[in-house]
């Protein structure tokens, strides 16, 4: 069966989802297309950790200001999505590095002085102040940063939230549904196949995680994003639960505690590990001994997309018609996703690339090699959502 739809999004997870959101906000038909259930990869299994302070290199400005973007949109988008129906389970009850160790607390004094000029009132504790704060804190430590404005998210209930609430708006999720390939004609991409049907779009969005890479998958050319593997535990002591997250170790809203994660390079399963449960949970017992006689509730892992320089690719794909690409966040995929979804929504809405162009996979192009892209209007007929 032949079918239209204005963007095809391939890939459901945070960051598939949250363009999908942020299109139909603007009126834009677009059609998520997942090939298992939603969040079933490194959406669902992240720690969901919101803390670009900490956690995205300020040194590349055009990532941190994607990451500080996303921390601004986090509170009122969650409110939305909470509106629509579904809890994203988003908790802006700050972050709390401490300081285990004299070379530690250096360098945590030396950040704090760029991180108090952003105006996140992030601030200085000394020991006493965090011993009263998390009284099961390790006691060595000497002092610590805590930063009131970030938080954390649980990742499987984000993207359950932005399905439910992009459906209102008209935008269509298919799950169990892959993408077995694309409609091209010479370098023109006019929509996507899947085992039963044929999509016709205006637009085609590339944002299937680690799969974004596969060798030929999807155009002849290579997509520079490679697998990361991460294994995550979570952990349950009666009495314990930390006011805000620790280093690593998460508050969850059902008293459970979320410590992540492990970071496999190219390792393409979920598969949990002997190894990889020691390695997490020795980091929260270094910073909580107390977790030591906690139950291990349950383990999980995904497999992040990572890229060469650590940045996002974003925008349309160089040489390309009517394609873009959505990926290479890894670990900071849930972190950076409302950004990224407005940014990739205005770019579909308007073809202006400009804000993209830092992201652009043409700055792994060989020297000498064109850096262009074909444009064209990338919306004819837009529908208005519902």
């Amino acid at each position: 069966m032949r079918m239209t739809t204005d963007v095809a999004i391939v890939g459901g997870g945070v960051i598939g989802c949250s363009i999908a959101y942020q299109l139909a906000r603007r009126g834009i038909e677009c059609t998520v297309f997942e090939q298992g259930r939603f969040a079933s990869g490194a959406s669902g299994a992240t720690g969901g950790i919101i803390g670009p302070l900490w956690y995205v290199d300020r040194a590349i400005g055009t990532y941190f200001k994607l990451g500080i973007r996303s921390l601004e949109m986090f509170p009122t988008l969650a409110a939305e999505l909470h509106e629509a129906g579904v809890d994203p389970e988003f908790r802006q009850n700050g972050i709390l590095k401490p300081a285990l160790t004299p070379q530690l607390l250096e360098s945590l004094k030396d950040n704090l002085a760029w991180q108090r000029e952003m105006g996140l009132d992030v601030r200085w504790l000394d020991r006493e102040e965090v011993i009263e704060r998390e009284p099961e804190i390790h006691p060595d430590v000497l002092g610590g940063v805590f930063s009131p404005q970030e938080g954390c998210i649980r990742g499987k209930s984000f993207v359950d939230a932005l399905v439910h609430a992009g459906s209102k708006l008209g935008a269509k999720f298919l799950e169990g549904t892959a993408v077995t390939g694309l409609e091209t004609e010479g370098r023109s991409v006019s929509g996507v196949r899947t085992a039963l049907d044929v999509f016709d779009a205006g637009h085609t969005v590339l944002a299937s995680g680690p799969w974004t890479g596969v060798a030929g998958a999807w155009i002849p050319e290579a997509i520079p994003v490679r697998p990361v593997k991460g294994q995550r535990v979570l952990l349950r002591r009666t009495g314990f639960l930390p006011r805000c997250t620790v280093q690593n170790v998460i508050p969850q809203v059902d008293g459970n505690v979320l410590v992540g994660a492990t970071r496999e390079e190219l390792a393409f399963d979920q598969a949990i590990t002997v190894s990889g449960v020691r390695q997490v949970t020795e980091s929260a017992m270094a910073v909580f001994p107390v977790l030591g006689d906690a139950e291990l509730v349950a383990a999980q892992a995904g497999v992040r997309p990572g890229s060469p320089d650590g940045v996002p690719i974003m925008g349309p794909i160089p040489g390309w018609e009517g394609l873009s690409v959505a990926s290479g966040h890894d670990h900071a995929g849930v972190m950076l996703s409302p950004a990224t979804g407005e940014l990739m929504a205005d770019f579909i809405a308007t073809s202006d690339a400009t804000d993209l162009e830092p992201f652009s996979v043409s700055r792994f192009a060989p020297e000498g090699e064109s850096r262009g892209y074909v444009a064209r209007p990338l919306l004819h007929n837009v529908t208005h959502a519902r």
